[in-house]
């Protein structure tokens, strides 16, 4: 078992969290349009090498840098490449990227891997300990926190996943989090000017007193969060088995069109959105 995959993160800075996992190609900044040619090399290089490709792009990356992406991917004209935009802010989308590399080896297929991201990404927690809430897109900021932020030494709680909250961070803070049912660890990339002591006296605790690994800060954390005093975190499963159990756990069927074994349709990789398990039209060819 294994999928012969390449994982490519566009956006992301990790290319691996496990020692041992097989390694993501992490491609920190936006390609601009002079690097896409180095963007191709990347992604036609495992290609030729008989491996499937399977491209992590942030969403908030600038839409010249996902239209490179595509433009690239239709170049290359094949079926053995998939392209998945995710919504995660940059550490997040970095962990993501890592995870689907350490993955690889207990994936049935390339597809199942493909299809499997969104389950992965959902049982990630993902936070911030932030100076400021006055750039933040999401979740919404209320009125009376956006006043809050112009106010010196100003700090607050954000939680996107499992649930949505800000809060200003007061002298008896509490959190909308209880421990995971499984083991997890919180990854944090704090920038210079940020302080460690919510994540690590509130957060860590209120997750089940998880152990806590530091990280150096992301390129994109700050315009994304909207503030340079900045601790992102993640908690990430510490099992590599569990997840794979759980990613893979409908198990695979052929695509109706391209033959890839996938989860469900639409194909990741040829896009066919018949049911998957039935045959493709005799003569037909793959575009």
């Amino acid at each position: 078992m294994g999928a012969p995959v390449t994982v490519i993160g566009v956006g992301c800075e990790i290319d691996r969290l496990f020692s041992g996992q097989p390694a993501a190609l992490p491609v920190p900044g936006p390609p601009g349009q002079d690097d896409l040619r180095d963007l191709y090399d990347a992604i036609a290089g495992p290609l030729r090498g008989g491996n499937a490709v399977i491209v992590i792009a942030a969403e908030w990356l600038p839409e010249d840098t996902l239209r490179g992406v595509r433009t690239v991917h239709s170049l290359l004209q094949t079926d053995r490449v998939a392209v998945h935009v995710t919504p995660l802010p940059p550490l997040a989308a970095s962990v993501l990227a890592a995870l689907a590399a350490a993955l690889a080896p207990e994936a049935p297929s390339a597809g199942a891997l493909a299809g499997a991201l969104d389950t992965v990404a959902a049982e990630l927690y993902v936070l911030a300990w932030t100076g400021s809430v006055a750039g933040l897109q999401h979740p919404s900021v209320s009125l009376m926190h956006h006043a809050r932020s112009l106010l010196p030494g100003s700090a607050f709680g954000v939680g996107l996943q499992p649930e949505a909250f800000v809060q200003a961070i007061s002298r008896d803070p509490s959190v909308p989090l209880t421990p995971s049912e499984h083991p997890i660890q919180l990854l944090v990339a704090p920038t210079e000017t940020a302080e460690l002591s919510w994540i690590l006296d509130v957060v860590a605790p209120a997750l089940g007193d998880v152990p806590v690994r530091e990280l150096a800060p992301t390129m994109h954390g700050p315009d994304w969060w909207g503030s340079s005093r900045l601790v992102e975190a993640v908690g990430v499963p510490s099992s590599l088995e569990w997840l794979a159990e759980l990613a893979f756990a409908s198990g695979a069927v052929p695509c109706s069109w391209c033959g890839e074994p996938i989860l469900a349709a639409p194909c990741p990789f040829c896009g066919e959105a018949g049911p998957p398990g039935a045959r493709a039209p005799q003569g037909s060819a793959v575009g």
